[in-house]
């Protein structure tokens, strides 16, 4: 009787450790997408660069993306809405057992009634080795090219 309830204990205890562990790995991704939102409001790429795992590989194109959702920020998220809607993803995208999470926001053209405009996509990737205080892709945006036309 006493190694059941020992049991029961142990599991018990293990699986509050796990829930706690998923919900501040989560927490710290949504403390990152925030950090992201506010650097991208006021164009601070200095401060961008030290949320994103090793930036110095294509520091061109981070600065023009950054560049490009600063410009177009008040279209993009509209009183900052987006801060508040950070819903953190599961993916396998790098094989099987590479898991990485991932926030991913998808924003349509407004005024475009006939669909003409793809949507616009920005993904923050997010892999555990590195830390979930890092953005783990450097390239976030996808169809961006003429959007804000």
């Amino acid at each position: 009787m006493k190694i059941i309830k020992f049991t029961i204990i142990l599991l018990i205890f293990f699986s509050t450790s796990c829930v706690n562990k998923k919900n501040k790995d989560e927490q710290q991704i949504k403390e990152t997408v925030q950090e992201f939102w506010k650097k991208a409001k006021i164009n601070d790429f200095e401060g961008y660069k030290k949320l994103v795992e090793d930036p110095d590989v294509f520091l061109g194109s981070m600065q023009a993306e950054l560049n490009f959702i600063h410009k177009n920020y008040d279209q993009i998220n509209p009183n900052d809405i987006l801060l508040k809607n950070i819903k953190v993803k599961d993916t396998s995208i790098a094989g099987p057992n590479v898991h990485q999470k991932y926030v991913q926001y998808i924003i349509k053209k407004e005024n475009d009634s006939n669909y003409l405009k793809k949507p616009l996509i920005i993904t923050l990737l997010f892999y555990k080795p590195v830390g979930y205080n890092k953005i783990f892709n450097r390239k976030i945006l996808q169809n961006h090219i003429g959007w804000d036309k």
